[in-house]
């Protein structure tokens, strides 16, 4: 037991922060990418998500097949194809490892966040668009004042899964050999067989510093979003203080 103690805490900066030589690495990042792959893929969500719920049918057809495309091609699989096609400079740009997984992220998470884009803004009370418009407002400024805030209260809590199932999900960049957690708790165990011992210990301190870190992305979005109702004059009010300006 004191011996896998010491592996771990020998160990333990290399599983956060990655070799040095070789950082950002591990648990680090692991959140660049989360945190990369979320953002960037909320950007393109938005869009798309918005789009699916657009009038014009063409767009809702365009937006409902980029999701289903990205949302039924497992992730691993996406990894190795954006791989193949980035770094062999089979398309007009070469990249390396890291960026390959970074953009499989962004089209990934892209297409979830569209999805709840699109239900948290077809979940908007319509009455409440009415009163918007009521009070003098054009579509642009009822859409930015009061169905896009309106929305995201409501995708709040999707949004939050999202960011603990991607966070998780970055695991599997191992396959590419970007130097994620789990990666580097693998080059930390080597090909060794003296290190065998330690597999149990090093894989469970791995689950630890995830779990650790999925609680906290929970516990933030429990706060942030946890309220399930949203004050219905607060929107309007504001709406008409924006209105008469």
């Amino acid at each position: 037991m004191s011996d896998q103690l010491d592996f771990i805490i020998r160990n333990l900066p290399n599983l956060i922060f990655g070799f040095p030589g070789q950082r950002p690495g591990g648990l680090l990042l692991t959140l660049v990418l989360a945190v990369v792959g979320l953002g960037l893929g909320f950007l393109l969500a938005l869009p798309i998500g918005t789009a699916r719920v657009a009038r014009s049918a063409t767009l809702r057809r365009a937006a409902q097949v980029y999701i289903w495309v990205f949302r039924s091609v497992p992730l691993i699989l996406l990894l190795l194809i954006v791989h193949n096609l980035f770094s062999a400079g089979r398309l007009w740009l070469e990249t390396s490892s890291f960026v390959s997984a970074l953009i499989s992220l962004v089209l990934y998470s892209s297409a979830y966040q569209a999805g709840v884009v699109a239900s948290g803004l077809r979940a908007v009370p319509e009455a409440l668009i009415d009163d918007a418009r009521t009070l003098g407002a054009g579509r642009a400024k009822a859409w930015q004042t009061v169905r896009f805030p309106f929305a995201v209260r409501i995708m709040g809590p999707a949004f939050t899964n999202q960011a603990i199932t991607l966070f998780k999900d970055t695991s599997v960049v191992v396959v590419l050999g970007v130097a994620d957690l789990t990666t580097t708790a693998r080059i930390a165990l080597g090909s060794d067989i003296e290190n065998a011992p330690f597999w149990v210990a090093t894989y469970l301190t791995v689950g630890a510093l995830y779990f650790l870190v999925a609680t906290a992305i929970a516990q933030v979005g429990n706060r942030r979003f946890g309220s399930k109702t949203v004050a219905r004059t607060g929107f309007v009010d504001r709406l008409d203080s924006t209105a008469t300006r």
